[in-house]
């Protein structure tokens, strides 16, 4: 498949699909394979996970490991920080070694970073943002990632974490958005396809997944329908607070849940000029939002793009 010195074995852990990948100095995906996350076998179950996911890949050699993970996380200490999507029944998993842990499964050099940073990097990388020296990626997921490069610099949070922007609230007062980091009204527990698909489930009397709350709407019923227009509108809101917080130019929406986009962008992209009309003197903070050409894997390439430049 190549050599050694040309592949980084990627993986993208989310909250229900871990996705591994072998990716050239080019980045090109040479080989992937996709898992279930199995939470009810705990970390150890995951650990275990990553070597199967691997396993499915093609054989070759491949020169270091690089993991884009939901957060929270500290990518040097290489830990995950009680992440806000991993759950064994009620119990969080708390802080757990991942890079460790996986240096004595793989044996090669490991590289953790947050999912949201690794997708932006991605995006600039390889997803047609070459030039744009301020960008905002969101990744639409089990979570809502966010990863920001200002300036041509990715943006870092104090004491070297990631910062976490998803967990931003718009409405403290949302008793029924309730979010894995246990605040209400978060970013992330109005945006998460996994809340609004809860959401949905609970006003239906029934449990639905993303892909069935999707498949409703295309279908014609236009009470979800609505729903996923009301989320556009929220989307809208969210991307207000980043664009004052980060000033990008372009903001992509990536992860599972923006191949639904056709079912809310246009409101969205309705609403946000009216809300971002004060901030369009002197100098124009309204983006571009672009639905991301990498789709599922912006994340994979970001994290082989680290390892890559790691390596430099």
């Amino acid at each position: 498949m190549g050599r050694s010195t040309d592949l980084i074995l990627a993986f993208d852990l989310g909250g229900t699909k871990l996705r591994a990948a072998f990716v050239d100095a080019q980045g090109r995906i040479k080989a992937h394979a996709t898992t279930r996350v199995r939470q009810d076998e705990g970390f150890r179950g995951l650990i275990q996970l990553f070597k199967e996911t691997a396993d499915q890949l093609p054989k070759s050699k491949y020169k270091a490991v690089s993991v884009a993970s939901a957060g929270p996380l500290h990518p040097e200490k290489g830990i995950l920080l009680d992440p806000t999507n991993f759950f064994t029944g009620d119990q969080s998993w708390g802080v757990l070694p991942l890079v460790r842990e996986l240096k004595k499964v793989f044996r090669k050099p490991v590289r953790l970073e947050n999912d949201a940073a690794a997708a932006v990097l991605g995006e600039r990388w390889k997803g047609g943002h070459g030039r744009t020296k301020n960008i905002v990626a969101m990744t639409l997921g089990t979570g809502v990632g966010v990863g920001a490069i200002c300036n041509d610099r990715l943006v870092r949070a104090g004491q070297g974490l990631h910062p976490e922007a998803g967990h931003i609230p718009l409405d403290i007062n949302a008793k029924d958005y309730p979010c894995g980091c246990g605040a209400n009204g978060c970013i992330e527990a109005f945006l998460a396809g996994s809340h609004f698909a809860h959401r949905l489930g609970r006003l239906k009397n029934r449990a639905l997944s993303g892909q069935e709350a999707v498949a409703l709407a295309r279908g014609g019923d236009v009470w979800v329908q609505e729903a996923f227009r009301e989320y556009g509108r929220q989307l809208a809101q969210a991307v207000r607070v980043l664009c004052v917080l980060f000033a990008p130019e372009v903001v992509v929406i990536s992860g599972g849940f923006s191949h639904a986009s056709s079912l809310f962008m246009d409101e969205t992209q309705a609403l946000l000029p009216k809300l971002m009309e004060r901030y369009r003197e002197g100098i124009d903070l309204l983006p571009k939002i672009k639905v991301s050409k990498l789709q599922d894997e912006a994340g994979i390439l970001g994290a082989a793009y680290l390892a890559l430049q790691t390596k430099k």
